[in-house]
């Protein structure tokens, strides 16, 4: 496999490909609010999307979108060189999360998106991060920081249609000594489904350090890949998303 660096995390959906362009992490409810905006950018025909709300079982969710309702899909036409926002109410009394899947079955410009998830405590500022856009992967390498109280957080999405485990090897803290022997078993996921967790808990030997790991689908999982995305809490509230350090492409 050849490891693509990241250059930018807005990664195209090549309209009519079998890999949808996934957000994978979105969060509404229990203070939370998230949009997501998507771009037919330098483009001369009009993008035809259906966006898909889907939960941690990978089962389409309801979800409230303003000005469109209560809604689990949406099927959307968007102009050249224009863009579509969706924002989340954020009135559920407890915390929904899950991903959104989009499929793009007309226009000559692949579309691309991005998602900001934004949580509202009264007194305080609003803080918000990123969950970008991308393609299916076979491999992402992240940074961690689980020093100084920081936390390091990660939401995983299997895009295969067959239940798969996330693998974790090799983790290195910042002298690049390996901190696990074998791969990990961080997360079980169903088909289509998603989880988030933070990195101390399922993987204990990252406590008080910071380096660098990469997921990916365990073997004997079906086609399909991952999407990812990955946060840095600090101990004060603010939190911000973290870029992978390359990708590997499964086509």
């Amino acid at each position: 496999m050849v490891r693509v660096p990241v250059l930018f995390l807005l990664v195209t959906a090549l309209a009519g490909a079998d890999s949808p362009l996934a957000i994978p992490h979105i969060a509404d409810g229990g203070g939370w609010r998230s949009t997501i905006a998507i771009f037919n950018g330098f483009s001369s025909e009009a993008a035809q999307v259906n966006v898909k709300f889907r939960s941690d079982t990978g089962l389409l969710q309801d979800v409230a979108v303003l000005n469109y309702g209560v809604v689990r899909s949406l099927d959307l036409e968007i102009a050249p060189n224009s863009s579509v926002y969706l924002e989340t109410a954020g009135v559920r009394p407890n915390v929904q999360a899950g991903w959104a899947e989009i499929n793009q079955s007309a226009g000559n410009v692949p579309v691309r998106a991005f998602a900001v998830f934004r949580q509202i405590i009264p007194g305080r500022p609003d803080y918000e991060a990123v969950a970008a856009g991308m393609r299916a992967a076979n491999g992402l390498t992240f940074p961690f920081d689980n020093t100084g109280g920081l936390a390091t957080s990660f939401a995983v999405v299997n895009l295969a249609n067959s239940a798969c485990t996330v693998d974790v090897s090799p983790i290195r803290d910042e002298s690049g000594r390996l901190l696990a022997d074998a791969p990990k078993n961080v997360v079980g996921l169903l088909a289509s489904g998603h989880a988030a967790f933070v990195s101390t808990d399922l993987l204990p030997e990252t406590a008080g350090k910071r380096g660098y790991m990469q997921f990916y689908p365990s073997f004997g999982c079906g086609a399909g890949g991952l999407a990812m995305v990955g946060l840095r809490f600090n101990p004060s509230g603010p939190f911000t998303n973290l870029q992978p350090l390359s990708v590997e492409s499964p086509f």
